[in-house]
């Protein structure tokens, strides 16, 4: 996911404060955006620099202060710039992992195999790890359903893989 796109629209919702955006982003959404804390603020001190957002400094108490972000209306017209750009264009996905299967016949096929077999355990964790997300409603329903079905099909390719070097060792 785009971060400027992720962070704009977390701020349609209303008025955050960077430790609540940070939460959300990492509890509800880390899985699927990618995003850490440090690149989530750059994104928000660069979105403020651009004109996209506003913030302002809150002292609560005796509690350290704390940044809170407004969108302003240039930035909802950037948010759905940008909205309407990812859902209407396609962004073709390369996998790093392709430079390793690309000289893989230089291992044993009997390594190669152990060695698929843990990628393919870490993609069933992987694959729990997005079924126990809290239901965010429809909208979030459908990304955690697009990156399940990555998941499954990464999956399928690597019984392929694993099959063929069983058949093929």
């Amino acid at each position: 996911m785009d971060r400027e796109l992720l962070l704009l629209g977390l701020l349609m919702e209303g008025r955050m404060h960077g430790y609540r955006l940070n939460e959300y982003i990492s509890d509800v959404m880390g899985l699927a955006a990618g995003v850490k804390k440090s690149s989530a603020y750059y994104t928000l001190d660069r979105l403020e620099r651009d004109g996209y957002v506003s913030q302002e400094v809150e002292q609560e108490g005796k509690r350290p202060p704390r940044r809170v972000y407004e969108i302003k209306e240039t930035g909802r017209a950037q948010f759905f710039a940008l909205l309407r750009s990812q859902l209407g264009g396609y962004t073709q996905t390369y996998y790093s992992d392709d430079a390793g299967v690309a000289f893989m016949d230089y291992l044993p096929p009997a390594e190669v195999a152990v060695l698929l077999s843990q990628k393919r355990e870490r993609v069933m964790g992987v694959m729990e790890q997005f079924r126990a997300l809290p239901d965010q409603g429809q909208a979030w329903r459908h990304v955690v359903e697009h990156d399940l079905a990555h998941l499954e099909a990464e999956l399928v390719w690597l019984d392929i893989v694993l099959r063929d070097l069983s058949v093929g060792g």
